[in-house]
């Protein structure tokens, strides 16, 4: 007799840098390897983990500098956008239909896979001067996410419910953070 399945039906959509800290810009990558925290609490929670792909590398490559969404708005990076998420909504599509939960957390601070805020000035062009903690932000989702929404719906699928994990953000406070992760997931 076969034991029973055991699968709970949920999975996350993960920034791919959350998980992959060697796919970040020079100089923003804040832990060594991945947020472990983060792998941790979607299995408290029991979720299976579903990794974006990283436009950003896609497009720019590992050596590229920091960008803001200004610099990734643009059609070359939003077709970029498109190619590389069809495979994977097309396991998003999958899941929903057998009645799999998926939720989606992004990376807010990111200029492509930011939530709710993403790094934002108009007047940015070639490479940025800034100092460390003086990142500009928008309350707007990253280029990427805003890509992922609309061909979410496209599809006609149900919109997901989303969190952006403030790591990107100055100053980040990891175990706040980690809770209000934690606190999306419970519901």
């Amino acid at each position: 007799m076969l034991e029973q399945d055991k699968r709970r039906k949920k999975v996350a959509l993960v920034a791919n840098c959350l998980l992959n800290q060697n796919a970040k810009v020079n100089g923003f990558a804040f832990f060594p390897d991945m947020l472990l925290e983060l792998v941790e609490i979607l299995h408290k929670y029991e979720y299976g983990i579903l990794q974006l792909p990283c436009p950003e590398t896609v497009y720019a490559g590992l050596r590229r500098w920091w960008y803001v969404r200004e610099q990734y708005d643009n059609a070359k990076f939003r077709d970029v956008c498109k190619e590389a998420i069809r495979p994977v909504l097309d396991q998003v599509e999958a899941l929903i239909k057998d009645g799999c939960k998926v939720v989606l957390i992004g990376l807010d601070g990111s200029p492509s896979c930011g939530v709710r805020s993403s790094g934002s000035d108009p007047r940015w062009g070639g490479k940025p001067e800034i100092e460390v903690g003086d990142y500009p932000q928008t309350n707007k989702s990253g280029i990427f996410i805003e890509v992922l929404k609309q061909e979410i719906h496209q599809r006609g699928l149900p919109q997901l419910r989303e969190i952006g994990a403030g790591f990107d953000m100055p100053n980040f406070d990891k175990s706040k953070i980690s809770k209000e992760i934690e606190d999306f997931l419970k519901d």
